[in-house]
């Protein structure tokens, strides 16, 4: 039954605790050396400390004590590897391979003991079991929004802007569907996001560092997989996919892209969706506005589909294509066209 006293209680603690603790994490991050130093690649000019992760975790972990919130155990214990992981990778720079290991462990933790997507909507009708499919299939999509927010956080309160638009979107769908301890869980991250904002947006003053980046993403995933996958009564993946549109065709476009350059898809690069507005000439702030407007236009339209499978499969589609014409005209991957020349010159 829902507790209106309760969210409110939740949100007042989550973005509270949140706010009041960054600055002590900010301090905290520069005494251990967690501290993200320019680079060519890099957009900060001057050295940033990257301990956002650890009042964005505290703050949720305090504010989950406010309800009975389904698997809060378990969700609190992959997050916190999650964001232990990602510290330890922006203080001593894991290697690839070692760091996608221990979010797999994570995430095995998580999913044993955790929800699962166990039914999949039909875009023709009805819905599929999923079965003995149902762990990798939620392994692969907590993964993935594990890295889709760890690779587009690349600019001052982009990540952070993003998670809380979503989230606002996940906590909406969740009442919907009468989830309302799940639009709990999804109401503490919209707190702690808004907590965090102020300090991250441009100019910031502490960055999420892969360990915060990481943590939204899977409070992302958790939230998304129990407040709207979960169950026969959840709605179609396609909603999800549509509130998380950005960074999800960032990712896939840094994929394809470094696909055509031949170079592995972990290898960073300047090709991304804010790295590009950039090169046209937009200002930091345009451009996670940009990604902002987006956001909120995908999230909306998830939203008001979100029990109309078909149209909801029809707007990925139309959105998917829309897509991937702008990031062929700013310049994120490249054209078939322009593929095949590449090739015939090195030939």
């Amino acid at each position: 039954m829902m507790n209106f006293t309760q969210f409110i209680m939740a949100l007042i603690i989550s973005t509270t605790i949140t706010s009041a603790l960054t600055p002590m994490a900010r301090r905290f991050a520069l005494r251990m050396g967690l501290v993200d130093v320019p680079n060519p690649r890099r957009i900060n000019k001057v050295p940033m400390p990257t301990g956002g992760g650890m009042a964005i975790f505290v703050g949720f972990f305090a504010a989950s004590l406010v309800g009975e919130i389904p698997h809060v155990s378990v969700t609190l214990l992959a997050a916190f590897l999650i964001l232990l992981l990602g510290l330890i990778d922006d203080r001593f720079e894991l290697s690839p391979g070692l760091k996608f290991a221990g979010q797999v462990f994570a995430v095995t933790v998580y999913v044993i003991w955790g929800p699962r997507i166990e039914f999949i909507s039909n875009p023709l009708g009805g819905m599929l079991f999923l079965g003995k499919l149902s762990i990798p299939l939620t392994m692969l999509w907590v993964l993935t929004l594990i890295n889709v927010m760890n690779f587009i956080d690349g600019l001052d309160g982009l990540t952070v802007g993003i998670s809380m638009i979503s989230a606002v979107a996940l906590t909406t769908l969740a009442l919907m569907l009468g989830r309302y301890d799940a639009a709990l869980l999804a109401v503490i991250l919209v707190g702690v996001t808004l907590g965090f904002f102020p300090y991250n947006f441009n100019p910031a003053r502490v960055y999420l560092g892969d360990g915060g980046a990481m943590l939204l993403g899977f409070l992302l995933a958790a939230v998304s997989t129990e407040g709207a996958l979960k169950g026969a009564a959840t709605i179609s993946i396609s909603v999800p996919i549509l509130i998380l549109a950005v960074p999800l065709v960032d990712l896939l476009c840094a994929v394809i892209r470094r696909m055509q350059k031949g170079v592995p898809i972990y290898e960073a690069d300047q090709g991304h969706f804010h790295h590009r507005l950039l090169k046209l000439g937009y200002t930091q702030r345009q451009a996670v506005c940009v990604a902002y407007l987006i956001t909120g236009f995908t999230a909306s339209m998830a939203v008001l589909t979100a029990h109309l499978t078909k149209i909801t499969w029809f707007v990925v589609l139309v959105l998917g294509l829309v897509f991937w014409y702008g990031s062929i005209r700013v310049g994120m991957i490249n054209s078939l066209r322009e593929q095949y020349k590449e090739r015939s010159r090195d030939a």
